[in-house]
């Protein structure tokens, strides 16, 4: 019954798991080098596994074809680019920090785009949950750690723009998934396909020899770290963007971009199995998510 929500709800400890192992490889390439290299292994993945899949017979018209061909140049070209470029920047909290801007950007775009509105329970769902993760996340520091850490203002810049091309990019994908009928896998490869291939045509406007540059930085890639890369484009992209799609076509996008926006939290969990401290304000912070995670399904 809540398939979109409990799908959502996965997604979000997937990229939980895998947001670290791309931290780990990020600085191997650029943000547009590593976005390119993803795309194409995760989109391999993805049609390596579409045969063995039953799928119905299907009419796809052109129509939502481009509708997701836009999203997947928005969402995934430049936000996913925009997401790496802050995360080489300002590092994953803070990364992550600013995603939380994408649920409620994505329930206004798609009350304006598509009319879609949301209950008052729901919105306030989105509400709390938001405010938990963004209180969760900012720690207060100290003015001799904030001298030793400056913010780059231009990681900032990229993390927003990546919350609005991610919002953007869910509320027309979920449209194209619903309309067009499409199986939520199928969608994820015509997104994630076009995307990285309009990355791939302009990247050499925006770096010299970007492709020589791939070749050179994965042979430098020591073994472990080749395996942890292709970890993170597994279960981080190709999993992850799966569960995605699904998300997107069983529940409101606005909800389901509140649910995915949690991965904060199940880092922290992680941590916390791993035997890290956390502090009050980290669980204060993760049951107040829960509580607005559950006006969800009230």
């Amino acid at each position: 019954m809540y398939l979109g929500e409990i799908a959502a709800i996965a997604a979000a400890l997937v990229w939980a798991s895998s947001t670290w192992l791309y931290g780990q490889c990020s600085h191997h390439f650029s943000a547009l080098q590593l976005n390119m290299i993803k795309g194409v292994l995760a989109s391999t993945m993805m049609l390596l596994v579409m045969p063995l899949l039953p799928l119905p017979e299907l009419h796809i018209s052109s129509k939502y074809i481009g509708v997701l061909a836009v999203s997947g140049m928005v969402g995934i070209a430049v936000g996913d680019s925009a997401y790496f470029a802050a995360l080489k920047r300002i590092g994953p909290n803070r990364t992550l920090l600013l995603e939380s801007l994408a649920p409620p950007l994505s329930g206004v775009l798609a009350l304006a785009l598509l009319g879609t509105s949301i209950g008052l329970q729901s919105w306030l769902g989105i509400i709390i949950t938001t405010l938990a993760v963004a209180f969760t996340l900012f720690q207060v520091r100290t003015s001799a750690t904030m001298r030793d850490e400056s913010v780059s203002r231009s990681g900032i810049g990229f993390g927003v723009l990546a919350s609005f091309c991610q919002a953007f990019g869910v509320v027309i994908s979920h449209y194209a998934l619903v309309e067009g009928n499409l199986p939520p896998l199928l969608g994820a490869f015509i997104r994630l396909s076009i995307g990285v291939l309009s990355l791939m045509l302009v990247v050499g406007f925006i770096e010299p020899k970007p492709f020589s540059s791939i070749i050179q930085g994965w042979k430098q890639l020591k073994p472990r770290a080749m395996w942890v890369l292709l970890a993170a484009i597994f279960f981080g992209t190709f999993i992850a963007l799966w569960l995605q799609q699904v998300a997107l076509k069983f529940a409101n996008p606005a909800v389901a971009q509140t649910l995915m926006s949690t991965s904060p939290l199940f880092i922290l969990m992680i941590s916390f199995i791993k035997g890290e401290s956390i502090s009050a304000r980290t669980l204060i912070g993760t049951l107040m998510a829960l509580g607005g995670i559950a006006l969800f399904f009230l």
